[in-house]
C-alpha cells in the first residue's frame, strides 16, 4: 500500500460536531467548509478501496476515482438529515470505484453463448418458479419483472397495495419463496455437469 493511502487511512475522523458544523457552512456556499469536508471524507475513500478488495497498482486509481464520488456526495449532503458523511457518501464512492474500474471488453472478444445451454438453465428456471406457491411467483414476479407489459419492478409497498397484503406479509412470502428457489437453484447446479 502506497503511502498516501497508508495517511489518508491513518488520519483521524472529524468528530461528528466538527462535521455538521462544516457541512452547514458548505451547505451556505464556505467553499473552505466544502475543501475540509473532502480533505476529512478522503479516509472514507481509502477506506471503500479496501473493503471493495482493491490493491495494489490500482489502489491509487481508486482513490483517485472514488475522490470523484465523495465531492458529489459532499455537494448532495444534507447535514440536517442526522446521518453522518462518511455513511451518506459509502455508497457514492464505491459507485465511482466500480464505475471507472469496469473492464472494457470489445463485444469481439465476448463468446457467443450456447443456445442449447440456455434453453436448458432457462427451462430449469421456469421449473423452479412454477413449483412456487402461487402467491410467492406472483409476489416475485411483481417485485422483480413489474407487473407486466413494460411495467418496472414494483416496491413491496406497490406490490401489498395491489395484492391486498401489508408490506410485512409481502416481505415474508419474497423471503420465503427466495428461500425456496436458492434452494431449488442449488440442487440444479449440484445436479449439472462439470467441465
Amino acid at each position: 500500500m502506497d503511502r498516501f493511502v497508508r495517511a489518508l487511512m491513518s488520519a483521524a475522523p472529524l468528530a461528528a460536531e466538527d462535521e455538521l458544523a462544516l457541512a452547514r457552512r458548505a451547505r451556505d456556499g464556505d467553499e473552505r467548509a466544502r475543501h475540509d469536508l473532502i480533505t476529512s471524507g478522503l479516509r472514507s475513500v481509502a477506506l471503500r478501496a479496501c473493503s471493495l478488495g482493491i490493491r495494489g497498482d490500482d489502489l491509487s486509481d481508486a482513490v483517485q476515482s472514488g475522490a470523484v464520488g465523495l465531492i458529489r456526495a459532499v455537494d448532495r449532503f444534507d447535514p440536517e438529515r442526522g446521518v453522518r458523511l462518511s455513511t451518506f457518501a459509502w455508497r457514492w464512492i464505491g459507485a465511482e470505484m466500480v464505475r471507472r474500474h469496469r473492464p472494457e471488453v470489445p463485444l469481439d472478444d465476448l463468446e457467443p453463448a450456447v443456445d442449447d445451454d440456455v434453453t436448458r438453465d432457462a427451462d430449469g428456471l421456469d421449473d423452479l418458479l412454477r413449483d412456487l406457491p402461487h402467491d410467492g411467483a406472483e409476489v416475485l414476479r411483481l417485485r422483480f419483472a413489474g407487473g407486466g407489459s413494460g411495467e418496472d419492478p414494483l416496491s413491496r409497498e406497490a406490490v401489498g397495495e395491489r395484492l391486498g397484503l401489508t408490506i410485512s406479509q409481502v416481505r415474508t412470502i419474497e423471503g420465503k419463496a427466495m428461500r425456496q428457489l436458492r434452494m431449488g437453484l442449488a440442487n440444479v447446479v449440484h445436479r449439472a455437469p462439470h467441465p
